[in-house]
């Protein structure tokens, strides 16, 4: 299957899960599991992780899911549009070095 079409089912699951994000984003435990994830992607500690911009405005960030559910959307939308991940996919393996 083309990575294209991997694309279109993830941008409908995506659109399918707005309630779910913000069910997720407003569970009390959403920030520790934000900041195990996006260590274990980047490597950085979860300590300096916490410490972050990102991390020390969750509270507003969870309080308001609402409002973000919609720029995540159309942040994804917009990635979708110009197959970001599918290109960003391919160009990973066809570098070498």
């Amino acid at each position: 299957m083309a990575l294209e079409v991997y694309e279109e089912k993830w941008i409908r699951k995506i659109r399918a899960a707005r309630p779910k994000w913000i069910a997720m984003v407003k569970k009390a435990e959403s920030l520790e599991a934000y900041c195990k994830g996006i260590s274990a992607v980047t490597g950085i500690p979860e300590s300096v992780i916490r410490a972050s911009f990102p991390a020390r405005n969750w509270a507003e960030f969870q309080a308001n899911a609402e409002k973000y559910v919609d720029i995540w959307i159309s942040k994804v939308e917009a990635a979708y549009r110009i197959h970001k991940w599918s290109t960003n996919y391919k160009q990973a393996f066809q570098t070498t070095g």
